[in-house]
């Protein structure tokens, strides 16, 4: 076994040496919460001073550094990176004090929820959440819009006074839905700038949100992809032509009769999009040339 070994036990950091014992240890934070986030960071913070000192020689002894996240703090230049063997390890972890449940309890439900947290953080999960909740609001503005319409046509002088407050009510919800529907394209533009050029943002966004992720749509095939959003099943002799690209960019300069041709080849360069941001590459322009050109070749078809 190494002269000391350090790792890592619930909320604090061990230092074992050689014969099996603890040596000494520092805290990782005073509650789970504080552990969790500094466990999460990414890249690490600064480790407390106290931690620092157990992961320093001070001497000609040498370190093994067993955690993860304790070797991540280490300089790339230090030789004390080399792991533990499992012997050593099943030692040292044996040498551990055990910690009381309630707190390895707590310690485990923070890092849960801070790696939660850290996902949602995502730019790719927080599109997702954005499309839905802006595709939620439409479809809750017009329900509302048309249910009104509805009820307010009696004309009678109860429903005329109400028919008031439910033009400001309007109002208000259609600024909200614009302002909620400007973020979504943004975030799609970061996220999938070459689908959002191709198809439009707010299209983008609701076929990744869709398809459940970026990488989930750039596997999908064209076929699915152009069916994707389709409200009824596809039969043998009829069903839906397209999904979510019926809302696509210059879908209403095709031909109604050439709509199903325009979405197979639409969603043909949508595929290639959706793998291009996966990559980084930067190929909108060039599949919207792809696309105007085909939308051309419709039109003079109809003629």
């Amino acid at each position: 076994m190494p002269k000391r070994l350090v790792l890592r036990g619930s909320l604090r950091a061990y230092r074992v040496d050689a014969g099996g014992r603890v040596g000494a240890s520092a805290s990782l934070g005073e509650t789970p919460a504080e552990v969790a986030r500094l466990l999460n960071t990414d890249p690490p913070v600064v480790l407390p001073a106290s931690v620092q000192n157990l992961l320093s020689s001070g001497g000609t002894d040498p370190i093994s550094v067993a955690d993860p996240f304790l070797l991540s703090s280490l300089s790339d230049g230090d030789l004390r990176r080399a792991p533990p063997s499992l012997g050593e390890l099943r030692v040292a972890r044996e040498a551990l004090p055990v910690p009381p449940a309630e707190s390895e309890r707590a310690l485990l439900l923070a890092l849960a929820d801070e790696r939660i947290r850290k996902i949602l953080r995502d730019p790719e999960e927080v599109l997702i959440s954005l499309a839905r909740e802006e595709e939620r609001v439409e479809r809750s503005f017009d329900r509302e819009v048309a249910a009104a319409d509805h009820w307010l046509d009696a004309g009678s002088p109860p429903l005329t006074e109400y028919a008031e407050s439910w033009r400001a009510f309007r109002e208000q919800y259609e600024q909200h839905h614009t302002q909620l529907s400007v973020r979504v394209e943004a975030a799609a533009r970061r996220v999938v700038p070459n689908l959002s050029e191709l198809v439009g943002p707010r299209v983008a966004a609701r076929l990744v949100s869709g398809a459940g992720s970026r990488s989930a749509l750039a596997r999908m095939s064209g076929s699915r992809l152009q069916l994707l959003g389709a409200r009824r099943r596809p039969s043998h002799g009829r069903g839906p032509r397209y999904g979510l690209l019926y809302r696509a960019s210059r879908m209403t300069d095709v031909p109604p009769d050439r709509g199903g041709a325009y979405a197979r080849s639409l969603a043909a360069l949508a595929v290639i999009a959706a793998r291009a941001d996966t990559t980084g590459a930067s190929i909108g322009r060039e599949l919207v040339a792809r696309r105007d050109r085909r939308i051309e070749r419709l039109r003079r078809q109809r003629k």
